[in-house]
Order: C-alpha cells, then sequence, then structure tokens
C-alpha cells in the first residue's frame, strides 16, 4: 500500500486534528473547535445604504411625496351670518297677514261660527269696561271745562267742546286703548300658546287653514264691535258729562245736549267710526302676528303678549294723528255753531 493510501486510513487522533474533540476516554465524537463555532451571517438591512457603501454609479433615492396642501376657505359672504332683527320680522309679517286676511274676507273664505264667537268676546265682553271708562272720562272733562267756561260766559257752548272731544277723538282713542289691553292681549297669548305646542299644526294635519280658522275671525270681529263699542262710549260719556254739569255746576242738561246738537256735524261720527276700524284692524293684526311668531315656550308667549299690547298701543296713537290731519285738515266752524 502506498503511502498515501496509508495516509488516508490511518485513524485521526483526537489530539492532533482540530476538529475532533475527546470527551471520554473510549469514545470519540465530532466536536466543532471554539474557534469554528461563530461563523459570520450575513444581515439583511431594510433602511438604504449609504453613498459610502453604494456604487458611485446609483442614483439617489426618490423623495417622498409631501402631503397634499388644504384647499383655501373661501371667504365668508357679506350677508352669510346676517339675519333681520326680530321687530322688523315682527313687522313684516303682520303686513303679509293682513293681506291674508283682507284675500280671504273678498273671496269669503270666513269662518262664520268661529266670527260670532268673537264677536260675543269682543263685543259684549269688552263693554263694561268700555263703557266705565267712558264715563269717568267724561266726567274728568266736565270738570276742566265747565269751571272755566263758566267764568268767561260760555257756559252754552260746553256741550259742543265735550261732543266734539269725546266724539273725534276721546271715545274712539279710550276704547281702542282698553280693547288692545283686553281683547288685543288675549289674542296674543292664545295664539302663541297654540303656536309652541304646535296646535297649529295640528289644524293643518285636519285640513283646516290657521288663518282662516283663527285669524280672519278675529280681525273682522275686531272691526265690526269696536265702532259700536265707540257709539255706546261717546253716548254715555256724553251723558255723564250732562249729568254732571247739571248736578255740581249748574248748567242745565237741556243747554248742553242743545249745544253738542249744534257742535255735531255727521263726518264727526262717521269720521269716529272710520277711526274705530282702522283702529281695531291694527289691534287684532298686531297681536295676531305677534302670536303666531311666538317661539320659546312660556317665556316666549309673555314677551309676545306685552309686545303686542306695546305695539298696538303706539300703532292706534300714530294712526289717530294721521287721520285726525287727514279728516279735519279744513275744519274749523263747529264752535261757532255751537255758541248758538
Amino acid at each position: 500500500m502506498s503511502s498515501a493510501a496509508a495516509l488516508l486510513l490511518r485513524p485521526t487522533s483526537a489530539t492532533t486534528h482540530p476538529l475532533l474533540h475527546q470527551s471520554s476516554p473510549k469514545s470519540f465524537f465530532l466536536r466543532l473547535h471554539p474557534s469554528r463555532r461563530r461563523l459570520p451571517v450575513p444581515r439583511l438591512s431594510l433602511t438604504p445604504t449609504t453613498a459610502s457603501n453604494s456604487n458611485s454609479n446609483s442614483s439617489p433615492p426618490p423623495p417622498s411625496p409631501s402631503p397634499p396642501s388644504p384647499a383655501p376657505a373661501a371667504p365668508p359672504s357679506l350677508f352669510s351670518n346676517w339675519s333681520p332683527p326680530r321687530a322688523i320680522w315682527r313687522g313684516l309679517s303682520a303686513l303679509l297677514l293682513a293681506g291674508q286676511v283682507f284675500h280671504r274676507v273678498l273671496t269669503g273664505r270666513v269662518h262664520r261660527r268661529n266670527l260670532l264667537a268673537q264677536l260675543r268676546r269682543v263685543g259684549p265682553g269688552s263693554a263694561g269696561v268700555a263703557l266705565l271708562t267712558a264715563a269717568f272720562v267724561g266726567m274728568a272733562f266736565t270738570i276742566q271745562f265747565v269751571r272755566e267756561f263758566t267764568r268767561l260766559g260760555l257756559h252754552r257752548s260746553v256741550g259742543g267742546v265735550l261732543a266734539l272731544a269725546l266724539a273725534r277723538e276721546l271715545s274712539p282713542v279710550v276704547t281702542a286703548v282698553v280693547v288692545a289691553g283686553r281683547v288685543g292681549s288675549a289674542f296674543a297669548a292664545e295664539l302663541g300658546t297654540m303656536q309652541v305646542s304646535e296646535q297649529t299644526d295640528t289644524l293643518r294635519v285636519l285640513g283646516a287653514h290657521p288663518v282662516d280658522y283663527l285669524v280672519v275671525p278675529r280681525v273682522l270681529a275686531c272691526v265690526l264691535a269696536l265702532p259700536v263699542l265707540t257709539l255706546i262710549s261717546f253716548a254715555l260719556g256724553l251723558a255723564s258729562s250732562a249729568f254732571l254739569a247739571d248736578s255740581v255746576f249748574g248748567v242745565s242738561v237741556s243747554i248742553i245736549l242743545e249745544s253738542a246738537r249744534r257742535a255735531l256735524r255727521p263726518w264727526d261720527l262717521i269720521s269716529s267710526l272710520l277711526k274705530s276700524q282702522v283702529f281695531g284692524a291694527i289691534i287684532a293684526v298686531v297681536s295676531c302676528a305677534w302670536g303666531v311668531t311666538t317661539h320659546g315656550g312660556a317665556k316666549g308667549v309673555g314677551e309676545s303678549t306685552t309686545s303686542a299690547v306695546v305695539v298696538s298701543l303706539v300703532g292706534i296713537f300714530v294712526s289717530d294723528f294721521a287721520l285726525s290731519c287727514l279728516f279735519f285738515q279744513g275744519a274749523g266752524d263747529s264752535l261757532k255753531y255751537a255758541m248758538g
């Protein structure tokens, strides 16, 4: 056998070979040398290599996309957050409601049963306080006029002055103020309560229009009943004035009534009735408009009621001035007839 083959067949000693380690004197097994146990393992990196390790000819990594910039907000328009004041809004509502009532009256869309109920409420229901107020207003003016006219020797013209004052101004204005305080406040409170409790929506569901069922009868009741109340108030005011002048100041009732008859003209009573109708329309339309535009629960109902009465009174006084300028611009001979 050759020397090379003998070398391959010869057992290797554990002490001579570096890969063999002797654990016991009788057995030998293959063990790794301590210097060969930890072999270098290549590691993968998820980060891009630096310029020193990468190829010089490689291109740089693409930049990451930037997030899109938000679109510029549109500038707010001039009237985007503006709402009309509540007074203007309610005034426009009152004008619109007045137009609807006028159209329904012309077309005959009137709830007659509700109209009769509102007539009883506005007429007989308000007659007591209106007549009581007219009586004391007439007596108060009698105290002011009779004493001064008697001292001047003009006691025969006292009745004419009282009649003109009551017919032209006092009776329609005082009666309208009483009705505004008693009936107008009730209209605003009722319709305001129905509005906040959604009863008006229930009427629409049942097929009844709220304007036909609620507003038109109230407006017509005030327009029709207020002139009658004004005439009765004028009569009672003149009667109380004559009674006080006769019982306190010694001016006969016949003198007072005769002077009133000579001073009064038919136009004085007609103008009083026209004023009363205008005042009644103002009271009813304002009260109903303020009622149907109520919101905010019980507090809103109270505010609408108070505001309706105040606006009605202001409307009465402003319209009285305008109508007086229109009706009595050329008047001036009534007192001459009253003096006889």
